[in-house]
């Protein structure tokens, strides 16, 4: 006796017992009579209760710290057992969509489909054993809907064997370890039997892959080539990527390495980043003017910096790609890599890739109007409304403006009269609209026993806009030309006493709605005329004098009151202006200690407000990488200091300093960096500025 393909695939496909789908039969199979081509069913048959819910409902995937629970495991097998009858189903289908497929393609899809009814069989009869009944839990039609509507046997092997089957070379070990670990073996040896097998399957899908792919393209330029959004090579991958088992299916090494660093959302609306450096030039002119492809050396060299305060599924849209060697490197000290977009080299207009999918959020450093108008094309992407004119405005304009900080530092120095150490208004200077005016300040500033000044252009960065005048200094033709170009562009300076810091930090916030939200308290590094030099992570006071130390740490209502002050009436007041001003996004305060003229130390609340991302909060997401009881630096070094240390070219600097202070993790599920110094950036494109990051266990051995 004999029984037809075409007929034992009908069986499966169309079948409304579990019986039909899992039975297989006892006389020989034969392929003389393949049968007309159908089309996909549009729905499933099944029976009533393992039917598929549709738009995405499914059962909620238990963690794995609920694993120690037996029902528990059940809920989850419930889960793996619908994809392996949907593997099942799938291969059923392939069989009849595609009768004039070569003979050992249909012979080998028939064996495959036998180990997946054996796998379906054993989750069922394991999660009855754990008190779960097959079809008791919303099913889900996810795998269907992504491989039924396939197109020739080619689409198949892709979105089935080379895709689903892929990810669990991944999720099959994890999980066999896991359930080893909750001390449930008799789960662990079918997870491990699907492993084994799914090594096979994979490996015959890759092999009619590479005799079906586009000729002249690598396996990877064509596996990409033929998945479609929202499937994508990320669907590929679990949780703890596999490199032994997919190479024992035969992928090959560069196939293997470019899957391990592709990141694309998988089902979650991603937000995008873009680092845009010069906003704080753009809110000055008030104008996108200027704004072309040919970003600034900043830009060009720091650009991938939002990838760390990216999520997972995000994207990043960059100038240039980096290096593979650098994105293996960064992801193997336990950072995740967003989704990179390229901008148009041949485009005479800097704007944002094209994107025919939903956004959640635009992220770019900050909100400007060049900005504005790179992402304008992506505005009716977003998920939630959004327009240039609520983005940017007078309101927004004013947010950026040292003015507008200045004024607020006054506001709460009005607070020193009740406590002492919160710096006097008399330190938080005036605006100057002539260089007469500037010499006024000067005067009156010295009389009051503040010899040295500090200019300040009301927008600009700490690298450009501004200026130290000691007492015993005339006004240099550089520092005239700079001013008169202040005056020029922007109509006037700020003049404040230059104070004898002894501790500059930052206070990282998030405006998402209505209320500011703390996200950190990072500690500054800055050079002897105020301008960044790094952040150290990890340690706020650690090293410091005891005398510093008592001065931020004492305590009010039981709280360090530098945190207590920011939080209880710094945040709340500036939540009730940023809201006017219809402001969201990120915000960073930067503040520091001083000693004033009599010694004694204060606190200066405010020396610049930034409604934008900072190096403080990037800082503060590199921090969350280190070893609980490991320090951090973050710096960025320019290409001057990196020639003092004898190595012209930043990679040469790059693979010294990594030889020198290796990466060394913590032997955790998500290893967390204990000690070593390696680069934010590739150093392969860098040009003038190079981002660092070290680690270690002790503040004295960081190089402040």
């Amino acid at each position: 006796m004999t029984i037809q393909l075409q007929d034992f695939a009908k069986q499966i496909l169309f079948g409304t017992t579990i019986e039909e789908k899992l039975s297989f039969p006892r006389e020989e199979i034969v392929d003389t009579d393949p049968g007309s081509a159908i089309k996909t069913p549009r729905h499933l048959s099944r029976p009533a209760h393992l039917s598929l819910r549709e738009n995405g409902v499914k059962a909620t995937h238990p963690s794995n710290a609920k694993l120690v629970d037996e029902k528990e495991r059940g809920r989850l097998l419930h889960f793996f057992g619908n994809h392996e009858l949907l593997a099942t189903e799938l291969m059923a289908l392939v069989l009849l969509k595609f009768p004039d497929a070569p003979a050992s393609f249909r012979r080998g899809v028939l064996e495959t489909l036998k180990e997946e009814q054996i796998h379906t069989q054993l989750y069922i009869n394991r999660m009855k054993q754990c008190g779960i009944e097959f079809g008791e839990l919303p099913l889900s039609d996810y795998f269907w809907k992504s491989v039924s509507s396939m197109e020739d046997p080619l689409d198949y092997v892709t979105r089935l064997s080379l895709t689903f089957e892929q990810a669990n070379l991944d999720y099959s070990r994890e999980y066999k370890s896991i359930f080893e670990k909750v001390g449930d073996p008799s789960t662990a040896n079918i997870l491990d039997k699907i492993y084994r097998d799914e090594i096979e399957h994979v490996g015959f899908g890759l092999k009619w892959f590479r005799r079906w792919k586009a000729s002249g393209k690598s396996d990877w330029e064509a596996y990409r080539d033929r998945l479609t959004f929202p499937l994508s090579p990320a669907r590929a991958k679990g949780n703890h990527f596999n490199t032994e088992g997919r190479a024992k299916t035969g992928l090959h090494p560069d196939f293997i390495s470019d899957l391990r660093i592709f990141q694309q959302s998988r089902g979650r609306t991603p937000s995008i980043f873009w680092f845009n450096p010069d906003s704080e030039t753009y809110a000055a002119r008030n104008s996108s003017e200027g704004l072309t492809p040919g970003s600034s050396t900043v830009q060009n060299d720091l650009e991938f910096l939002p990838a760390y305060l990216s999520k997972k599924d995000d994207l990043l849209v960059m100038k240039r790609q980096p290096s593979q060697e650098f994105l293996r490197q960064i992801q193997n000290f336990g950072f995740h890599l967003p989704e990179i977009l390229t901008t148009d080299p041949n485009s005479k207009v800097s704007t944002a890739p094209k994107l025919s999918r939903k956004i959640g959020d635009l992220r770019p450093w900050a909100w400007t109007p060049d900005s504005v108008s790179f992402f304008e094309k992506t505005f009716e992407l977003v998920t939630r409304p959004i327009s240039s004119t609520t983005l940017w405005n007078d309101k927004k304009k004013l947010l950026f403006s040292k003015s507008w900080s200045l004024n607020w530092g006054k506001q709460f120095a009005a607070e020193s009269l009740v406590n002492d150490w919160i710096a006097p208004a008399e330190v938080y200077g005036q605006s100057a609209e002539s260089l007469e005016a500037v010499t006024e300040l000067r005067n009156r500033f010295a009389e009051s026993g503040y010899r040295n000044i500090v200019c300040k252009a009301p927008f600009g960065t700490a690298a450009n806009g501004i200026r130290c005048l000691p007492a015993d200094e005339e006004m240099s033709s550089e520092f005239l030309a700079w001013i008169t170009g202040i005056f020029k562009t922007q109509g006037s300076v700020i003049v404040e006493p230059w104070l004898e810091r002894v501790f500059d930090f930052s206070l990282q916030l998030e405006m998402p709605g209505k209320e500011l939200k703390t996200i950190a308290f990072t500690r500054l590094a800055n050079n002897a005329r105020g301008q960044f030099k790094g952040i150290v992570t990890n340690a706020f006071c650690k090293g410091l004098t005891p005398e510093i130390v008592r001065f931020l740490m004492k305590r009010i209502e039981g709280r360090p009151r530098v945190y207590h002050w920011y939080e209880e009436t710094v945040v709340p007041r500036l939540s009730v202006a940023l809201q006017k001003s219809e402001f969201k996004g990120p915000l960073g305060i930067d503040a520091f200690v001083y000693s004033d003229l009599s010694g004694n130390l204060r606190l200066k609340t405010i020396v610049e407000i930034n409604p934008r991302y900072t190096m403080g909060r990037v800082a503060h997401e590199l921090g969350e990488h280190n070893a609980a009881t490991s320090i951090g630096y973050f710096q960025i070094l320019t290409r001057s200091q990196i020639r003092k240390t004898k190595t012209p070219r930043f990679s040469d600097f790059a693979e010294n300093l990594t030889r020198q202070h290796p990466v060394a993790l913590t032997n955790e599920t998500k290893p967390r960096i204990v000690t070593g110094s390696f680069p934010l950036i590739d150093p392969t494109t860098a040009e003038q500025f190079m981002a660092i990051y070290h680690v270690r266990k002790r503040i004295d051995e960081l190089p402040i």
